[in-house]
C-alpha cells in the first residue's frame, strides 16, 4: 500500500504541509471505514517508511468519490523533534493488517 501513495508537499510561512493521495480500491483493501484514526495510522507508517522525522498534526481525511481517491491532509512539524530510529517494513506491508 505504501508504494501506491502519491505525495504532495508544500511549505508556507515555515509550516510544512503534506497531502497523501491513495487509490480508493487500495485503501479499502486495508481499512473498512474512512476515519481520522486510520489517516493518522497511514501517515505515521508512511513517514516511518520514508524515514521522515516530521511530527503530524491537524490530520484530516477526505474521500474524493469523483477521482476514486482517499486524501489525507496534515501539517508536519520538524523544529524541536528528536531524531528517531529508522523502522523498516518488509515488502510494503501495513503493520498489524
Amino acid at each position: 500500500m505504501l508504494n501506491s501513495i502519491r505525495e504532495t508537499r508544500s511549505v508556507k510561512g515555515g509550516l510544512h504541509n503534506i497531502i497523501l493521495e491513495i487509490p480508493e480500491e487500495t485503501y479499502e483493501t486495508f481499512y473498512e471505514n474512512i476515519s481520522e484514526d486510520n489517516a493518522m495510522d497511514i501517515l505515521k507508517q508512511y513517514l516511518n517508511y520514508h524515514q521522515d522525522d516530521g511530527i503530524p498534526q491537524n490530520v484530516k481525511i477526505q474521500h474524493n468519490r469523483n477521482a476514486h481517491t482517499i486524501n489525507i491532509y496534515a501539517s508536519l512539524h520538524y523544529l524541536g523533534n528528536e531524531k528517531s530510529s529508522p523502522r523498516y517494513y518488509g515488502d510494503d506491508v501495513i503493520e498489524g493488517k
